[in-house]
């Protein structure tokens, strides 16, 4: 029974609930727009705390409970009574809310009062949809801008260190510029964005080797209006390229005579009288005879207007009487030498030399050889020739020459393999030929298919010594074939044997033999 009224009380407040909410709702006619809040009815502000030149929204939820749709918009007006934003037309179905909004920006800092409402040309508002609210504005961040350092280097390359600041406030997107100038011209290299807080932040720009006698830096803001001029945001600086001067120096060597094998100290001094370090290198010491490397070392940067020493170790020493080589300091893009002379022992260890120059010594005997063969050549030609006779003389001639051509040995041709001169020699010589053309002397073997015999060259004599004499006909090419200036016979010299004086094995003609374009 108790439950029944208990049932009974509860139905009667939930019908009575009903009505009243039935009665206290707006009655909506058929077609009408009938805009409220759909929520609060206070006006929301996104993008405090705001700066002079910031842009800020005021937006609220608005809802339609009218049966045909409709368009509001949010309404900004100043002390003045001026509209100082006014938000785009929005659409609102019925029995939909969407959020109106306008966007305005602070032009000077202090309290702003603004009046909002919002507006419908084809609706029933609200009077809860207006009203007011002030905003703080603060004055407008400034940036900053300044060099810290400017180093250029041949290992680092150029490098620039700056400071950007920001007063207090809020963090602020920027845009960084590099540009560099050279000859007037501006070119720029870096261009990033960055979010920069209040306070300093230091940045490193590398730019590496430029070819630039300027650089330029700017800093803008992204998106937000600076208290600073443009003008106050830009920094240029003149660039001083990296300079060196090295140079090498060398003391003197013990022992001052070294024997063969022996190994030889040298004291070095790298030098720079540049206005920058130098870059890590190479020390090494180079026969000029051969190229055969004595020492090598890896070498320190030298500061600007410093200087780094040290000893050598050359060795094992060669076996010569006398070592010309270059002591050379290397490095990226730059190098110095200084020649050096060494005087060493003979294999007697007396230090003996001789009172002439040995080679030239060698050049002549070669050279009075070839012409005391010329000579014998000669005679022979001319004591073979036969004065003309009249009658039976003529007969005896005949015979002769019969006689000495039916006992002359069968020939046969060989080529050289050096010069590939054609050789005539006796059919049956299976031992050493010397070709008169390039003195090459090869060994002849065995007969090959076409009937001529294959040789293998043993080694090769020294030429005829060199010479600048420019008496006499001379023959140039850049190959290792030239021809005869008279008969055009073709001949093989090396060019490493060059110049040399040569003779012709057809026409016997002399000639000087030189690497260079032929006359031709």
């Amino acid at each position: 029974m108790v439950i029944a009224r208990v049932a009974m009380s509860m139905r009667r407040i939930a019908v009575l609930t009903i009505v009243l909410a039935l009665f206290s709702a707006p009655v909506s006619a058929e077609g009408e727009k009938m805009f409220y809040p759909a929520g609060s009815s206070e006006i929301t502000i996104v993008g405090e705390p705001v700066h002079v030149g910031d842009q800020l929204t005021a937006s609220i939820l608005v809802s339609n409970r009218g049966s045909d749709p409709g368009y509001v918009r949010l309404v900004l007006t100043d002390l003045s009574g001026s509209n100082l934003s006014i938000g785009e037309d929005v659409f609102i179905s019925p029995g939909s809310s969407r959020e109106v909004s306008a966007h305005f920006t602070p032009a000077s800092a202090g309290t702003l009062e603004l009046s909002w409402d919002v507006s419908s040309e084809d609706g029933e508002i609200s009077s809860a949809l207006s009203g007011s609210f002030e905003v703080q504005v603060l004055e407008s961040q400034a940036l900053g801008l300044s060099f810290d350092s400017v180093q250029w280097t041949l290992s680092d390359g150029l490098d620039c260190q700056i400071s950007a600041s920001l007063t207090e406030g809020k963090e602020r997107a920027v845009n960084v510029s590099v540009s560099l100038i050279n000859q007037g011209v501006s070119q720029e290299v870096q261009r990033f964005p960055m979010t920069l807080g209040p306070g300093l932040r230091q940045l490193s720009i590398g730019l590496g080797q430029p070819e630039a006698e300027h650089v330029s830096v700017t800093l803008e803001a992204n998106g937000w209006t600076s208290s600073n001029s443009a003008t106050n945001l830009t920094w240029q600086t003149s660039l001083i390229s990296p300079s060196i001067n090295p140079s090498v120096a060398i003391g003197s060597h013990e022992p001052e005579t070294p024997e063969s094998g022996d190994f030889v100290s040298l004291p070095y001094w790298l030098n720079n009288s540049g206005a920058s370090a130098t870059l890590q290198g190479t020390l090494r010491v180079v026969s000029t005879s051969d190229g055969m490397v004595l020492a090598q070392i890896s070498t320190p940067a030298v500061p600007a207007e410093g200087s780094s020493s040290g000893v050598l170790s050359l060795g094992p020493w060669p076996e010569s009487t006398m070592v010309q080589a270059e002591v050379v300091w290397s490095m990226e893009s730059s190098e110095t030498s200084v020649p050096l002379t060494v005087l060493s022992q003979s294999e007697s260890g007396g230090g003996w030399e001789l009172p002439f120059d040995a080679m030239a010594a060698v050049y002549g005997a070669v050279m009075g050889f070839a012409v005391v063969l010329v000579g014998l050549v000669v005679m022979r030609t001319v004591s073979e020739r036969t004065p003309s006779t009249e009658g039976g003389s003529k007969v005896l001639r005949d015979s002769r020459i019969t006689r000495r051509i039916e006992q002359a040995p069968s020939k046969r041709e060989v080529r050289c393999q050096s010069c590939e001169q054609r050789l005539s020699i006796p059919s049956t010589h299976t031992g050493s030929v010397r070709c008169p053309a390039c003195t090459t002397q090869f060994s002849v073997t065995e007969v090959d298919e076409e009937g001529e015999p294959v040789s293998e060259q043993e080694d090769e004599q020294t030429n005829t010594p060199e010479t600048t004499s420019t008496d006499g006909p001379v023959a140039r090419s850049n190959e290792e074939i030239l021809s005869c200036p008279q008969c055009e016979q073709r001949l093989k010299i090396p060019l490493e044997r060059r110049p040399v004086r040569s003779r012709c094995p057809a026409c016997r003609t002399e000639f000087m033999a030189e690497v260079g374009e032929s006359d031709e």
